[in-house]
């Protein structure tokens, strides 16, 4: 078993690695591994200028532009989870992100004061996009997702038995799916520690619980509401248990800020299942 680490995604990345084929085999895979996640980095990244989501929001308004076919899948995963999670899940609230201090501003959002819905955004033949209105993306939270995702399938053709890819709160397992996480290198006090059981091969914990920023005299989380344009104010800390972390990430959203029934139902059509941290330490899950 080997484990790495390296600064990507706006994080860092974790891959640990285990298998037959010996100790330099293992590192030459990893190596790959994150060379992958790498180019998800540069074809999506927010404050690249020759990314492919810098391209959109500079001129997906004025004409289609192509772009790369992962980039055009992520999008079409997006918005397939916004229509699902009726539109609490929305990658279209950079301008709320901005104005939040959570996000930096490339140029100004006089014109963007309200976040253009998901809606707006048509994924046409040959990845090609439009947006029939100025607007602007933001994959960061759902490119994470699918670079994990990516690195995972790529590991699982390569004859690794077990395997695990980290991102900040994105993690998704290679083998034994039942297995206890091991906690040893968490900064939490060996008291406090819960053994955490993988209930499905990805999971994503929601940065409401542990990202918080200062606004006025309260604390807020980086998560913003699409149709209030509010962050969220609560810690609440949830972690969506899902068959990828693209979902995962979605649908961690939605259990924050949609209503109920709608996120329980999001959660069977997925089969995933959320676990919340009450104040008392007590753990519930849904659906019910």
């Amino acid at each position: 078993m080997i484990r790495r680490c390296q600064p990507l995604l706006g994080t860092s990345v974790e891959i640990s690695l285990g298998g037959s084929g010996g100790e330099k085999a293992l590192q030459k895979e990893a190596g790959k591994a994150f060379q992958l996640i790498r180019s998800i980095q540069q074809m999506m990244g927010f404050h690249d200028p020759e990314s492919d989501v810098f391209r959109l929001n500079q001129c997906a308004h004025i004409a289609p532009l192509r772009v790369h076919s992962w980039t055009w899948q992520v999008l079409q995963q997006s918005l397939t989870l916004s229509e699902e999670t009726a539109g609490a899940f929305d990658i279209t609230v950079t301008p709320r992100a901005v104005k939040s201090g959570f996000s930096p501003r490339h140029r100004s959002f006089t014109a963007l004061e309200e976040a253009a819905a998901w809606r707006h955004i048509e994924l046409l033949p040959d990845s090609q996009v439009r947006f029939h209105q100025p607007l602007q993306i933001d994959l960061a939270d759902v490119a994470k997702g699918f670079a994990v995702d990516k690195a995972i399938d790529f590991l699982a053709t390569r004859g690794i038995s077990n395997a695990s890819v980290s991102a900040d709160g994105d993690f998704r397992l290679l083998g034994a799916q039942n297995s206890l996480l091991d906690q040893s290198d968490t900064a939490e006090p060996a008291h406090s520690r819960q053994p955490a059981v993988m209930l499905r091969p990805a999971v994503v914990t929601s940065p409401a619980s542990f990202v918080r920023k200062r606004l006025g005299v309260t604390r807020v989380s980086p998560v913003m509401h699409p149709h209030t344009g509010k962050p969220l104010r609560h810690n609440q800390s949830v972690s969506v248990f899902s068959r990828t972390c693209v979902e995962a990430d979605a649908l961690a959203k939605a259990v924050l800020l949609a209503p109920q029934h709608l996120w329980n139902r999001a959660l069977k059509l997925h089969d995933s299942v959320a676990l919340f941290l009450t104040s008392r330490g007590e753990q519930v899950l849904f659906p019910v």
